[in-house]
């Protein structure tokens, strides 16, 4: 299967791994080690990311075209029940696969899950990330990456990259604008949420941006069985301070 990394023991209690824009599955590496031991471990390029095949049909895209394609691994590696895992973009992902799956999944983790559908039209944040996503489209590919980078990890950041990740960046422009159109065309309602009855770990960057925290409220009113973890760093804090979020990670599950 093109862009998936099974790893671990079949007979092992199963957890899947979705990553954010602009990544990959390689961001999961270092908690991979950590858990294949006493897990069934998935580990996934989401579509036009990594070794992932490209996404299809971009005029009707979403987050449904992701969900389907994660579901039909787990059809084929024959996994019945898991534990998700999502940042970010996966994050938005991997609660939409909360709901939808929701008699297979055995407990949900999050990183500030991007699900901006989910604030009102009206609301600033969201306000904000519709104005990165309209500058985004007028933008050339290395004028978006750098405004989406930045947007994220502070002014200037994009241009302390070496050439080669810019570069990277650049040609994953094309899907990061099919990401926004998933996550800003998502239907489901806040209240929706509300049926996830499972444990959910729902992590925040201390220093992150209005909109993921404005997404954090909205999704910490609506689940049951919420523990909400602060964590040192910002947006990208699943690669920038791991260690952090992969004890958390582990702490989390050990209670499962």
């Amino acid at each position: 299967m093109q862009g998936v990394y099974p790893s671990g023991s079949d007979n092992s209690p199963a957890i899947v791994m979705l990553h954010s824009s602009m990544s990959s599955a390689r961001q999961w590496r270092a908690l991979t080690a950590l858990l294949e031991a006493d897990y069934r471990v998935v580990n996934l390029d989401l579509f036009g990311y990594g070794e992932g095949p490209d996404a299809e049909d971009a005029g009707s895209f979403s987050l449904s075209t992701e969900a389907r394609r994660v579901m039909q691994v787990l059809d084929e590696l024959e996994i019945a029940h898991f534990h998700l895992l999502g940042h970010s973009y996966g994050g938005a992902l991997a609660l939409k696969l909360a709901l939808e799956q929701n008699q297979r999944v055995t407990s949900l983790m999050l990183f500030e899950p991007v699900a901006f559908h989910l604030l009102d039209k009206d609301n600033p944040a969201r306000q904000e990330v519709e104005g990165l996503a309209s500058d985004m489209s007028r933008k050339a590919a290395s004028e978006a990456a750098q405004a989406f980078v930045d947007y994220w990890n502070g002014a200037g950041y994009f241009a302390g990259l070496p050439q080669q990740m810019q570069a990277l960046f650049s040609q994953q422009v094309n899907k990061l604008k099919l990401d926004f159109q998933a996550l800003l065309g998502e239907t489901y309602t806040p209240e929706k949420y509300a049926k996830i009855e499972q444990p959910v770990l729902l992590m925040t960057g201390k220093n992150s941006r209005q909109s993921a925290h404005a997404v954090a409220a909205v999704i910490a009113h609506q689940l049951p069985r919420l523990t909400a973890r602060p964590v040192s760093g910002g947006h990208m804090a699943p690669i920038t301070h791991a260690e952090e979020v992969n004890n958390l990670i582990l702490e989390f599950l050990v209670q499962k």
